[in-house]
């Protein structure tokens, strides 16, 4: 699909989208300067009396982008550890069974404001990052941030024109975006949990923009980890998975949240409300050589959280595979399941589970299937100085 530029002609985003945030009750803080010139523009069509604003720059016709020198890179690659990660993903809902993955390292020109998707970073911010789509998931690995987007199907069925793919790619690209800018401002200072509830928001409001532009819709869910300094910080709305794994144990897990058997969801559906507001946002003391798996609901539906630790003891520490062969062999143990028709599954439990439910599900449920395994290790003195 090809994209128009940043261009903001029609009043649709401050009516369905900025006014309902400005209405919000949330503390007074200022946007980061990625969504600010979006809000402020859109403010400026409001004329009533009774809600008074300040005056606002009406000549920016496009979302300033804030553009980070190799200096001020270096200054956020500070972090006391890293993420060595491996990664692997299927596409059911695809015409190709080959994902598609793009480096966010790249762009820098500001004047190319040629796609809706947000702008890829220059290299090294804060170091390699790759984006992966596959079917609706969306998967974005880095040294210092772990995200996997599950978007919902079943929206084309409403007669909408819809794209979840489109909508779980752009917020996690846009948070990763949002990321760098927030460590830059705050460093030497590490990000906090009101930091992470305010990118989390202003991804939001972007990508529901983007989506606006387009006259899309679509929705997914969320899991998301950042590190800051031996902190992991997290997110998770809906169903997707976090496994933090210490000497072979699972120490922390999200809690899969939903509404009468529908995964809870951020999305085009949600705009009423800031997702900060329903998130489950958490933070976790990390040592060298935990372990995290995140996945998407493909994984987890079809592997019992103990068969996923138990393999990975296998794979890691028996057949001293490396990370990249540990992910793809977990994938595939999904698969298996996915496709057996007489298997049982931690699926068939939930549906069976539900009182209202008069048909006893059977087999494996297949999906997209999006997974990251990631070790943490130190980040090299030399590596976060130079």
């Amino acid at each position: 699909m090809s994209l128009p530029t940043y261009l903001f002609k029609s009043k649709l985003l401050y009516k369905n989208i900025l006014l309902p945030y400005s209405k919000l009750k949330i503390p007074n803080r200022k946007l980061s300067s990625y969504f600010e010139g979006a809000r402020n523009y859109f403010l400026g069509f409001n004329n009533s009396e009774d809600e008074r604003i300040e005056p606002v720059d009406e000549s920016i016709p496009f979302v300033q982008y804030p553009l980070f020198t190799r200096d001020q890179l270096k200054k956020i690659a500070s972090d006391k550890f890293k993420f060595d990660f491996g990664y692997a993903s299927f596409g059911f809902h695809s015409d190709s069974i080959v994902p598609s993955i793009n480096s966010l390292s790249d762009l820098t020109d500001p004047t190319q404001l040629n796609s809706l998707l947000p702008r890829r970073r220059p290299q090294g911010s804060p170091s390699d990052t790759l984006s992966i789509k596959a079917g609706d998931d969306t998967m974005l690995v880095s040294p210092s941030v772990l995200a996997i987007a599950d978007g919902v199907s079943g929206w084309e069925s409403d007669g909408e024109l819809a794209n979840s793919g489109i909508w779980s790619r752009s917020i996690v690209e846009t948070f990763s975006r949002l990321m760098t800018e927030y460590k830059i401002s705050h460093t030497p200072h590490h990000l906090k949990r009101r930091d992470i509830e305010e990118i989390l928001d202003d991804s939001f409001l972007h990508t529901s923009h983007l989506m606006d532009l387009q006259k899309l819709s679509g929705s997914s869910t969320l899991i998301l980890g950042m590190l800051s300094g031996d902190i992991l910080l997290m997110i998770s709305i809906g169903d997707s998975k976090i496994f933090i794994i210490r000497d072979n144990k699972i120490i922390l897990t999200n809690k899969e949240e939903s509404m009468k058997f529908c995964p809870t969801q951020i999305g085009t559906n949600t705009i009423t409300t800031m997702p900060s507001d329903f998130a489950w946002i958490d933070s976790f003391k990390l040592k060298e050589n935990d372990y995290i798996i995140m996945c998407s609901d493909g994984i987890t539906d079809n592997l019992y959280e103990w068969e996923i630790n138990n393999y990975l003891n296998e794979f890691i520490n028996v057949k001293k595979n490396n990370l990249k062969t540990v992910a793809n062999k977990l994938l595939i143990k999904a698969k298996e399941v996915a496709f057996d028709d007489y298997a049982y599954t931690p699926y068939n439990e939930k549906v069976n589970s539900n009182p209202n439910n008069k048909n006893n599900s059977q087999g494996g449920k297949v999906d997209d299937m999006s997974i990251v395994v990631a070790q943490v290790i130190k980040n090299k003195k030399e590596q976060v100085n130079n």
